[in-house]
């Protein structure tokens, strides 16, 4: 709980320093007697409130935050449209939650208030728009949590369909990434979700939140308790994403009851859609075991100011184990099911992961015996830190490949995750393809795959994508802008690098890289400044990451 309040109070503190953001304040309803809003078109009436211009009579259910939330509402018609979307476009990329047909508009309101709240506002594509239900999405959960000390599934999901298919993390405001992040795993120690609570901590939770539990026995091991346990995997694999794109807090540790979590799951057979979402979490899953790799990594190296050769070669010989395992579980994919090329991308972004961990182990070991003379496990190291650069290559163009055969249809409703490994892989093809090193063939990795031709066939499956959003500022629009100006950098960085080639080879001249486009080393995947600090809206971010002034293009 002492996690919990931390959390909220940092969250409300930097919702108030960012009042001052221009943002249109949604409409506010009428305040019934009892607190309760309602908007013009609805009046109060013996404990329902009915709505006299959709003819829907809704029974007032259970107070919640969202009771009191003066905001406005879609209609009945939008909000159904909404949730369809959400349900078929959007929920199949990343399936933790079974959202049954039966699961209606109507149903969210009265059941889960907040998660109905979440996925409206996810399914508005503007920026600008969609700014004004985050706020409102926020004060309620800030009144939920903090100041009514709420803790229960209902926050737990919509805080975890937010964070899926936030777009934060590209629109600088990273910040609120990390604080909703820490939220969500606060509720989940709150709520016990790591082992199965006892009958008096479950009565003691009922009297405490007032939310006693209606279901039954049976209810709560089919529906409920994987319900628990879909949200604990959700929120490592979150927790996972969020670790790695912006580089400032640690995933949850992976447990022996997430693995049994895991199992149960998968035996169970309830949900069509746990399929998919068990291969998601296998795959997070050893791309943290090779984050562990470079953690202890990093303790070895605070310890002793290096990292030893001796000490490497066992670590090379774990990722050369979660390659294979890796593998192994690509084969188990099933060849021709509907989802194959999302988990095609998902694999190889993990397998980029691993070698570049690998290429990062290497690079950082000492490879000078005492004679000052590369040994046998310098050369080994060597071999190794060649060998990953080139398997990433590999895994780019296959993340690639795969990419390009995703319908675009099934683009706009993709989760954060997946555009973040996008700018991932780009970034690092970047690097590879500019790579200033010896024993590398920079030129080699251009002809494998050409920077400013992928760049254009990005642009092409993006604009066509978009065609339905009817919006000109949704994320879709905002990466399109992103890999127009990387590919103005391309060309200006390979126009600029032949002219200067042979001022580079004098021996008494050394290039400098900012100048030349060239990199004399690629940073750890976790360490990459430009990505944490994001803000594709803003031109000025642009000018100063790649250099070149919006009205180039």
């Amino acid at each position: 709980m002492e996690i919990l309040l931390s959390a909220m109070q940092s969250f409300v503190s930097q919702g108030a320093s960012g009042a001052s953001v221009n943002v249109l304040q949604p409409f506010q309803p009428v305040q019934s007697l009892g607190g309760n809003s309602i908007s013009s078109s609805t009046f109060y009436s013996g404990g329902t409130l009915i709505n006299t211009s959709s003819g829907l009579g809704v029974s007032e259910g259970p107070k919640s935050a969202t009771d009191s939330t003066p905001t406005a509402s879609p209609n009945p018609h939008q909000a159904d449209a909404r949730l369809d979307f959400f349900r078929s476009r959007m929920l199949p990329y990343f399936p933790f939650i079974n959202l049954t047909p039966d699961m209606t508009s109507l149903y969210l309101r009265q059941n889960r208030p907040f998660l109905f709240q979440a996925i409206q506002t996810v399914t508005i594509f503007s920026t600008q728009e969609r700014l004004t239900q985050v706020e409102e999405l926020k004060r309620v959960l800030s009144t939920s949590a903090l100041l009514e000390l709420q803790s229960n599934i209902d926050l737990l999901l919509g805080v975890l369909i937010y964070l899926a298919w936030s777009t934060d993390a590209f629109l600088g405001r990273a910040d609120l990434v990390s604080r909703l992040m820490m939220l969500a795993i606060s509720l989940v120690y709150d709520l016990r979700l790591f082992k199965p609570s006892t009958p008096d901590v479950q009565a003691m939770m009922s009297i405490t939140q007032g939310e006693a539990d209606e279901t039954s026995p049976n209810d709560q091991i089919t529906d409920g308790f994987l319900e628990n346990q879909r949200a604990l995997l959700a929120c490592f694999i979150l927790s996972s994403n969020v670790s790695s794109h912006l580089g400032r807090q640690d995933a949850i540790r992976w447990t022996p009851q997430m693995e049994d979590a895991l199992r149960v799951i998968t035996l169970s057979k309830s949900c069509p859609a746990d399929e998919v979402f068990v291969f998601q979490v296998r795959l997070q899953l050893l791309k943290q075991r090779a984050d562990h790799v470079r953690q202890q990594d990093e303790i070895d190296c605070a310890r002793t100011g290096t990292a030893p050769v001796a000490a490497s070669a066992p670590r090379f010989l774990y990722l050369k184990t979660l390659r294979t395992q890796l593998h192994e579980l690509r084969s188990s994919f099933p060849k021709h099911h509907h989802q194959i090329d999302i988990l095609n991308t998902h694999a190889q972004y993990v397998g980029l992961y691993i070698n570049q961990l690998g290429y990062s182990i290497s690079r950082d070991s000492p490879a000078l015996g005492q004679s000052g003379q590369i040994g046998d496990g310098g050369m080994l190291l060597e071999f190794q830190r060649l060998e990953c650069l080139w398997q990433s290559v590999e895994n780019i163009k296959s993340w690639l490949d795969e990419f390009y055969r995703i319908p675009c249809s099934k683009l706009v409703g993709q989760p954060f995750h997946f555009w973040s490994q996008m700018i991932l892989s780009i970034t690092l093809l970047k690097y590879l393809s500019t790579l200033k090193d010896p024993e590398w063939d920079s030129q080699a990795v251009r002809n494998i795959i050409d920077l400013t031709s992928t760049m254009d066939c990005m642009l092409q499956k993006l604009d066509l994508s978009s065609e339905e959003l009817q919006c000109d500022d949704h994320l879709l629009k905002l990466l399109s802008k992103l890999l127009t100006r990387c590919r103005l950098w391309a060309e200006a960085r390979w126009t600029m690098g032949s002219q200067l080639q042979d001022v580079e080879t004098r021996p008494c001249r050394s290039a400098d890289p900012d100048t030349t486009g060239h990199h004399h080393h690629i940073p750890d995947l976790d360490q990459i400044v430009w990505m944490q600090s994001m803000d594709l809206g803003d031109d000025q971010w642009f000018e100063d990451v790649l250099g070149i002034p919006t009205t180039s293009y």
